[in-house]
């Protein structure tokens, strides 16, 4: 791939204090201080719980990534337990719960697993624990079909077609090594039969309470949050998280998408739980301070949304804009994650009707704000 751009001139961009690095799971966005109430306890270690409310327990799995864990959730199920994500199909993961089967579930087994969206650190392990407990697998009907038709998709398929994608989007791509996610196959134990595909506004009973099934998007497309209206409990996945604005991203199966005008929307859903809502994350601890966070992050967006208008005063490719989102963009995957992002903002612009979309004679996308 080319090398960056030179980054704006002062005044061209105005760069977040706290944002502008690109992670595995989004753009690294801590609170302000004093921002969120964090609970006191520590997080879990391996083969630890921690009980949040009634019925409701909080564990740890470890992940060998950069982004090096996953909470997930355990609620009372009658005789045993439904499970909230579960880990992606490493050994560390399997190890984790071997241990937690046998300190943790009391002798009790997981009677249903409940997926938040179709990532592989979310639901990698559910076929393996869905075959070892015997458990039903609920997940929405559009995260399973869309999880099974990447595993079932031929890698280098999907290689072709993002390099294409990223070509046209200014980014000097050679036909090397695949790029995408092809590799990423290896974190999921393939697809687990769908038990149960639970949509926005369903009910489960779990957990001593009653669970609203809240949809939401951006991040992913059928993503999942819980939400315990009675006890002001909130189970985020990962359309909320302490420190991280998560990845929305234009995808190469979906080019012209708008995952930033989804994702905004849907923050303004979760906006309508209380204020002293108690968040369960999939990553960082458990906090409150839910309608400041989402605050923060409307307002993070639509910075760069200014910014971006500002820079695009002349035709520009989304791989020329990146340092205006970011401070510093990390070659391969990372920079896959960063092109997305900085794609989702274009789009999302070009859907306000605040800036115009133009391909060239060879492919090249570039984009320009629309004069007022």
């Amino acid at each position: 791939m080319a090398a960056l751009v030179a980054a704006p001139g002062r005044g061209e961009r105005t760069l977040s204090e706290r944002g502008g690095e690109i992670t595995a799971e989004g753009e690294r966005l801590p609170p302000r201080p004093h921002e969120l109430q964090y609970l006191p306890a520590d997080p879990p270690g391996v083969g630890e719980a921690r009980e949040i409310a009634d019925g409701v327990r909080w564990l740890r799995i470890p992940l060998p990534m950069e982004l090096n864990h996953i909470n997930v959730w355990l609620l009372e199920d009658g005789d045993g337990w439904m499970l909230v994500d579960t880990g992606m199909a490493e050994d560390v993961c399997r190890d984790a719960w071997l241990v937690l089967e046998e300190r943790v579930l009391d002798g009790r087994g997981l009677t249903r697993i409940f997926i938040t969206h179709d990532h592989p650190d979310h639901m990698g392990l559910s076929p393996w624990l869905a075959e070892r407990h015997g458990a039903a697998v609920w997940m929405s009907e559009y995260a399973h079909r869309s999880g099974g038709e990447f595993l079932r998709a031929d890698p280098q398929a999907i290689a072709v077609r993002m390099r294409e994608f990223l070509r046209s989007h200014g980014v000097d791509v050679s036909d090397g090594p695949a790029i995408g996610r092809g590799n990423h196959r290896r974190w999921f134990d393939g697809m687990p039969p769908l038990a149960a595909s639970p949509s926005d506004g369903d009910t489960i009973e779990a957990g001593r309470g009653r669970w609203r099934v809240v949809e939401t998007a951006g991040h992913c497309r059928g993503h999942l949050c819980l939400h315990d209206a009675d006890r002001r409990l909130l189970i985020s996945g990962d359309q909320v998280l302490p420190s991280i604005s998560p990845n929305v991203s234009v995808i190469s199966s979906r080019p012209e998408a708008d995952p930033l005008r989804e994702f905004l929307a849907s923050l303004a859903r979760l906006d309508e739980c209380d204020a002293d809502t108690l968040v369960l994350p999939s990553h960082g601890r458990p906090f409150r301070g839910l309608h400041r966070r989402l605050a923060d992050l409307v307002r993070h967006h639509e910075q760069q949304l200014a910014d971006l208008r500002a820079f695009c005063s002349e035709p520009r490719t989304a791989f020329e804009v990146l340092p205006t989102m970011f401070r510093r963009v990390p070659p391969g995957f990372h920079r896959m994650l960063a092109m997305g992002e900085a794609i989702a903002h274009l789009n999302c612009l070009c859907g306000r009707g605040q800036m115009e979309r133009m391909q060239d004679g060879a492919g090249i996308v570039r984009f320009v704000t629309r004069r007022e």
